[in-house]
């Protein structure tokens, strides 16, 4: 069994580390780890693979004294596991090196450092080699939901032909928009979207158009969603691109992810930060088919989120769609992601 650990918690950090999902930075907690109240210097860390706190994901106690920084990764064989009650098992990796196979093939120091870290043990409870792990691990992953995520750009709007900035301002959709909408519904039947999707949509005009012509053949009741709406351009929402681009703050050289066109819109920061919770939520709950309908920069943000890129990573690359472009992700149980297909024209 060969996973990736992200590494949360060192015994270089003596407070508990939180780790914060939409920022990929840890934050310092007040009171002290419990590795290191008890003089336990294997880091810990979680399996990638398994999911991101806060959602549900697999915790790990690696059993090296390799020196790691907190969100460093490394991979890692799993060969034991300390089985809780509550179901907050710990398991135990090592370096994929190295030659062993079990938690019985540790060294006796090892050994009393993993009994140190948790001496209670309650009926049921205690550490145990691989085969309690892969049983922990197996049954975990067959817990996970498999998700289709299907993400729709709006169709043509007003402000495509106007010249206008989109952003929050509410337009609606041109003929020619309504016409794409409702061929994008009819072709998402063959994605089977009429039978058994969730819909999320923007509550701004172009989105939720898109979702009435795209039901005309789906027949979905949509959640409306501020939350998904485009990110705000301030005092540029729906105004002219040459006024926009006449009076926006200039942009530095390189990027930043705090840049604001306007005092009061939104930055890459912040848009992400306003995302990542419903992020969280669709990949959490229980729907396993999910119907997204928003705009061009929310759902490259939502794609970056899904293929598993950190909010760092939007310096580098990012996804670029077209309006009425689909696209469609799946996640698997075993943490893999898969792109069937992105910003695809219909």
């Amino acid at each position: 069994m060969i996973y990736t650990v992200k590494i949360e918690q060192t015994y270089s950090y003596p407070k508990r580390m939180k780790y914060c999902a939409q920022t990929d930075t840890f934050i310092e907690k007040d009171c002290i780890s419990l590795s290191y109240s008890r003089n336990v210097h294997q880091p810990y860390g979680w399996i990638k693979e398994s999911g991101t706190p806060p959602c549900a994901h697999l915790d790990v106690i690696v059993m090296t004294d390799k020196k790691y920084k907190l969100g460093d990764e490394d991979t890692i064989k799993i060969i034991g596991v300390f089985r809780r009650n509550d179901g907050d098992h710990k398991l135990v990796g090592v370096l994929k090196d190295r030659d062993i196979t079990d938690f019985s093939q540790l060294t006796d120091s090892e050994k009393e450092d993993m009994h140190r870290l948790y001496p209670r043990e309650d009926v049921g409870e205690g550490w145990f080699g691989h085969e309690i792990a892969e049983e922990i691990i197996k049954t975990f992953f067959q817990n996970k939901r498999r998700k289709t995520i299907i993400m729709v750009q709006h169709t043509q709007s007003q402000h495509h032909i106007n010249n206008m900035i989109g952003a929050w301002g509410d337009w609606e959709l041109t003929k020619f928009g309504r016409e794409q909408a409702y061929e994008i519904g009819k072709w998402l039947l063959n994605e089977n979207c009429d039978k058994g999707f969730s819909m999320y949509v923007s509550d701004l005009k172009r989105a939720f158009q898109t979702s009435q012509e795209i039901n005309r053949t789906l027949n979905i009741t949509p959640v409306v969603a501020e939350v998904i709406r485009e990110v705000n351009a301030g005092a540029g929402n729906g105004k002219s691109r040459e006024w926009y681009h006449s009076n926006k703050k200039p942009e530095n050289e390189y990027y930043d992810s705090d840049y604001k066109p306007f005092d009061d819109a939104e930055s890459d920061n912040d848009l992400w930060n306003r995302l990542y919770p419903f992020y969280q939520d669709i990949i959490s709950n229980n729907q396993e088919k999910i119907l997204i309908i928003s705009h061009g920069t929310t759902l490259s943000f939502l794609q970056s989120m899904l293929i598993g890129d950190s909010f760092y990573a939007l310096a580098k690359r990012r996804f670029i769609g077209l309006s009425g472009s689909v696209s469609k992700l799946t996640l698997e149980t075993n943490g893999k992601v898969m792109i069937n297909y992105l910003n695809q024209r219909i």
